[in-house]
């Protein structure tokens, strides 16, 4: 049986689509993904209004962002560590930090010199200043010198 030139062309002319289908659906999962780990960075809170602040333009990709709740509670990578002044907390605190640094590969090749790790600190206006004065002493100790303050920009009139 032989087939005609136009049956040859129609059967070539066929695309499956399948595969280009199964691609977008995996490239949708994974914006989603990684827009909900992205949304577990901030914690809703409110910030203090600055006198003079600059916009933050060009953050460093590997940042840390650390939220202080009203409570005084730390927020790190969506995972809460409590409030700084309790001993546990502290460990556990340092230890993330330490991790953190060590994952995005930033091991300190001296020991005691200063981390390259960069932390944003995000508190509520509302926070009791002590936990944030004890957040900055866990950093210091962790040797983490890279430290910005996140605050709303002053309303212009």
């Amino acid at each position: 049986m032989t087939k005609s030139k136009a049956a040859v062309d129609v059967e070539m002319s066929d695309v499956d689509l399948t595969p280009m289908i199964d691609v977008c659906f995996l490239l949708i999962a994974f914006f989603i993904m990684v827009t909900e780990v992205t949304k577990s960075e901030v914690v809703e809170i409110f910030l203090p209004q600055a006198s003079y602040a600059l916009e933050d333009t060009n953050p460093p990709e590997d940042r840390v962002i650390i939220n202080v709740d009203r409570t005084g509670e730390i927020w790190m990578r969506g995972k809460n560590f409590g409030r700084p002044n309790a001993k546990d907390g502290r460990r556990d605190i340092q230890l993330e930090l330490k991790n953190i640094a060590e994952t995005i590969g930033y091991e300190e090749a001296i020991a005691g010199s200063p981390s390259r790790l960069t932390v944003l600190i995000r508190a509520d206006a509302h926070v009791e200043n002590r936990f944030v004065q004890c957040l900055q002493m866990l950093l210091v100790e962790a040797r983490v010198m890279k430290v910005h303050y996140s605050a709303n920009n002053p309303v212009r009139d």
